[in-house]
């Protein structure tokens, strides 16, 4: 069942695009080729002018009068080991949302109504906080379906992943599943901020009328730390050139309508057990 969505093809090349609408979204004829080439012309049509200081956004510290929620939050056992692994030397900030580096190529809008609907409007900075850097995050919902000697495991977020496989915890060999971090994560990279996780929050956030979302924000040394994956992201050449996509080009109107193909993430567990000779 599709989904809407918001998606900045204009900016793949043509080629891409054509791939792009008949793979990840539904179209009326995915074979109607010039139908999809005068749909990413559209596209291209919306995007208009280079953002305003594209990947340099207003940075700010957390206000004091919040600072105790992120004294809470640090004491979370999750973000406690968090904080000591992936997300070592980071710091919470509030950032500017409509600057920020997108290298995701569309937005999940049912997504983002999953994930924003509490907001006022325009959102207070404790409804933020809450969905932005959770204290107890709740998981999506988790769909398992047992076979004779397998487990299919599926959910509509595809932030859902095998933690660890193999000897999991003593006495048990498997699979650990879990969800990547519930927090929304700004990356530096070059001396520019990228979007690193929570675009669905962070667009229903500035929909919503907010300028600023409250983050865990770090450096990191590479394109592939930053979140860089082509050709399942825009390229670091776009990303960094002088007129490159940006979450601006998602909140205000110059990303193109598409129905999204609905995903879900499916993890396979099987096992069997054997009689063999031992010599």
């Amino acid at each position: 069942m599709p989904t809407p969505g918001k998606s900045l093809l204009g900016f793949m090349s043509k080629a891409s695009a054509v791939s792009y609408l008949q793979e990840l979204c539904i179209t009326p004829n995915p074979n109607d080729i010039p139908a999809l080439e005068s749909e990413w012309l559209a596209a291209q049509a919306k995007l208009g002018p280079p953002t305003p200081n594209a990947g340099y956004p207003q940075v700010t510290n957390i206000p004091a009068s919040h600072q105790s929620y992120i004294n809470a939050l640090m004491q979370q056992p999750w973000m406690q080991q968090a904080l000591a692994t992936n997300l070592a030397g980071v710091t919470f900030a509030l950032v500017e949302i409509d600057p920020l580096l997108a290298f995701q190529f569309s937005i999940d809008g049912a997504r983002s109504n999953h994930h924003c609907q509490p907001f006022g409007s325009p959102p207070t900075l404790d409804e933020l906080l809450d969905a932005c850097l959770p204290h107890n995050p709740a998981p999506d919902p988790v769909i398992m379906q047992p076979g004779a000697n397998s487990m299919l495991l599926m959910s509509r977020s595809l932030n859902f992943q095998s933690i660890q496989t193999g000897h999991v915890v003593p006495g048990i060999v498997g699979m650990m599943v879990g969800f990547s971090l519930p927090v929304v994560h700004v990356v530096r990279y070059n001396g520019r901020c990228y979007l690193h996780n929570g675009f669905h929050r962070t667009f229903g956030a500035r929909l919503a009328g907010a300028t600023h979302v409250p983050c865990v924000l770090r450096d990191v040394p590479d394109e592939l730390s930053a979140g860089i994956r082509p050709p399942g992201t825009f390229d670091v050449n776009l990303l960094q050139s002088g007129n490159p996509p940006t979450l601006a080009h998602f909140t205000q109107g110059r990303a193109h309508d598409v129905q999204l193909r609905a995903f879900t993430r499916t993890l396979h567990v099987t096992w069997n057990e054997y009689v063999v000779p031992a010599e």
